[in-house]
């Protein structure tokens, strides 16, 4: 008995099985916390929503301007001291005294820190010392670094060099002290000794280690200047909160402390550039 097939429905060929229709393949879902688009405007969103309440709390009554400023004031203060140059001036001083630390206590950070790694004895004989003065405070030197400096550029950068040098010592070290072994051992195979395994084996593969500690050495190298300049300076942006502070002027300290907060996302964009060109051998 013939097998008919309906008008609308094609006959399979012989030895032909019928295809099975394709799977939906199933759409990659995102995380939320992937979404820079998202992200972005959370962030926008809880700006807008602390800078909006803290405005409406002024306004209203609930908190005095006085002591506690206001977005609007902070603003206007803010253009205010661009205009006149006072704040462009202050900050050029802090930065000029951050520099000059981070140019003397990296380097002498880093040589230590290569020294005590290349040398047991001397790091056995420097590591009771190392660990009891990296612990002390830095700012109780302050008074002392005033009294032998006075208020000049020197008393700031001393103490951000005693910041300084201690992140890069023992960041060096560390890195160093990690490499592989084995990366030594073949080094040593080759003929290189001493320094030469230091420099072309131990130092490459300590940089990312070295670089934690710059980054580290940025941020803190300018707390401190700031610091030293809160307690005695003749400029700077440390000088410039406790100023408006002592004139009751919050909006000014904000003001501050927004420039502040500007410079130190610009020297971390900075640092995160600079590390990417030196490690591209990786």
């Amino acid at each position: 008995m013939t097998r008919t097939f309906p008008p609308e429905v094609e006959r399979p060929s012989e030895g032909e099985q019928p295809s099975a229709a394709p799977a939906a393949t199933p759409t990659k879902k995102v995380p939320l916390a992937e979404r820079r688009g998202l992200v972005l405007i959370g962030q926008i969103g809880f700006i807008v929503l602390v800078l909006g309440g803290w405005q409406l709390l002024v306004n209203i009554g609930v908190i005095e301007e006085r002591f506690f400023g206001s977005p609007i004031g902070t603003y206007q203060q803010f253009v205010e001291m661009l205009v006149n140059g006072n704040l462009l001036e202050q900050t050029a001083a802090t930065l000029q005294a951050t520099m000059l630390a981070l140019a003397i206590g990296v380097p002498a950070g880093v040589l230590i820190g290569l020294i005590l790694a290349l040398s047991p004895f001397l790091d056995k004989i420097s590591s009771p010392f190392i660990v009891p003065l990296n612990s002390l405070p830095r700012i109780a030197f302050a008074p002392l670094f005033l009294l032998w400096f006075g208020l000049t550029i020197w008393a700031k950068v001393v103490l951000a060099v005693s910041i300084v040098v201690f992140i890069m010592l023992l960041n060096t070290r560390a890195g160093v002290r990690n490499v592989d072994p084995d990366l030594q051992s073949v080094s040593k195979l080759l003929g290189l000794k001493g320094w030469a395994v230091m420099r072309k084996v131990a130092l490459p593969f300590a940089v990312p280690s070295v670089m934690a500690g710059f980054r580290l050495c940025v941020t803190y190298g300018l707390l401190g200047v700031v610091a030293s300049e809160m307690i005695a300076a003749r400029n700077g942006l440390g000088l410039e909160i406790v100023s408006n502070s002592n004139a009751l002027n919050t909006n000014g300290v904000f003001a501050v402390l927004v420039m502040l907060a500007f410079v130190a996302v610009v020297l971390g964009f900075l640092t995160e550039r600079f590390e990417r060109w030196l490690l591209r051998w990786q």
